[in-house]
């Protein structure tokens, strides 16, 4: 009896084994031992991901804009207006090419982009709209500028609301500039320019975008330059309020948000993903607690109390997210925006406006209600 009671239990011990490992019992008894309520002081904390006006005391949070196809750009003109770029797949050209374009999984070069133009109480005081196609390439932000370096054009609407094409200096158009020459005024653009960048040709041309001395010009070489030259390059969203160039990360970065304080993580579900890494190698799983992040935006006398989906790996940097329930999840708070960047927030004592969001394909506008 002792040895039939012993096999028995040996046996329901290997299926229990066999269940938690392989048959998601672990993540059964872990979702079903997770009773936690939320306590009562956070049940008042609103959901952003919506767009009807948000109020909070004196002051009012609304999405402007929404689904940007590619991340949104904004900057501050040096005559003190608020310039926000957008893009969006357009509806009302030739949809064949569009969507033709669509399937071949590369660049979307059917795009309109929306440039707007905000005074210091956030109202669109101008709007000027490109429409670019895979002849006509993009035309990008330079500090004040609008640039169409394959175009050979600029643009100087961010200042004075002109949207005529102006051309842009063509120098060694005939590649007949000697080496040194070349290098010598290349080492001048790196040093002394503000605002430059590099086009590829056939190895080893290339087209040097710059602008010196009030004028925008468009340099050709066909020599090899100094490899720490040769190889700079402005970042990809340098218009961006929410984050700064790093030199030490060769990046662009988030910002601090000091104004903003994570108070709450809620647990709600602990789900299992899988990982793969591609390449011949074998798929990992881990655990995740997927929950709700609960935060505080403290705006002049007002706190926008708030909550985004979040979710904690276990294992590797996000293991200390991932045992943080509940209030635990504040004493994280710099490693938490760093890791994740789960927020965004800038406020301008110039601005009688703020912006935030929770992703870099839209924005919300904070204003005073009036």
């Amino acid at each position: 009896m002792k040895k039939f009671m012993l096999i028995t239990g040996i046996i329901i011990l290997l299926v229990f084994i066999f269940l938690y490992n392989f048959w998601g019992l672990d993540l059964y008894l872990m979702n079903k031992m997770n009773r936690s309520q939320l306590p009562d002081g956070y049940k008042n904390y609103q959901n952003i991901d919506t767009k009807k006006p948000i109020v909070f005391g004196q002051h009012e949070m609304k999405l402007m804009w929404n689904d940007s196809f590619e991340p949104i750009q904004h900057f501050i003109s040096s005559k003190g207006d608020m310039i926000i770029m957008t893009s969006e797949i357009p509806k009302n050209r030739d949809q064949e090419e569009v969507e033709e374009e669509a399937r071949g999984g590369g660049v979307r070069f059917h795009q309109d982009f929306h440039f707007y133009k905000l005074d210091k109480e956030g109202k669109i005081k101008d709007h000027y709209v490109y429409k670019r196609t895979n002849k006509n390439r993009g035309e990008e932000l330079f500090g004040d500028f609008i640039v169409n370096k394959y175009k050979k054009y600029y643009r100087t609407w961010v200042t004075d609301g002109d949207t005529l094409a102006k051309p842009i200096i063509i120098q060694n158009e005939d590649l007949k500039w000697d080496k040194e020459q070349q290098i010598s005024l290349y080492h001048k653009i790196f040093e002394e320019t503000d605002y430059f960048d590099n086009v590829s040709k056939s190895y080893p041309e290339q087209e040097t975008t710059y602008y010196m001395d009030g004028k925008w010009y468009q340099m050709r070489t066909n020599t090899k330059l100094t490899e720490r030259i040769y190889n700079h390059r402005r970042p990809n969203g340098w218009s961006n309020l929410f984050r700064h160039y790093s030199s030490k990360d060769m990046a662009m970065v988030p910002n601090s948000f000091p104004e903003i304080s994570p108070v709450y993580f809620q647990r709600t579900e602990v789900v299992e993903l899988t990982h793969s890494v591609g390449g011949g190698s074998a798929s990992s799983t881990a655990k995740n607690w997927k929950g709700e992040l609960y935060c505080q935006l403290p705006v002049d006398k007002d706190t926008l109390k708030f909550k985004i989906p979040m979710y904690f790996e276990e294992g590797f940097t996000t293991q200390k997210f991932y045992e943080s329930p509940g209030e635990k999840i504040r004493k994280y708070k710099a490693e938490l925006e760093k890791q994740y960047s789960p927020y965004f927030y800038f406020a301008d004592k110039n601005f009688n406006f703020q912006l935030f969001t929770t992703s870099d394909r839209k924005l919300y506008i904070i204003k005073p209600v009036k």
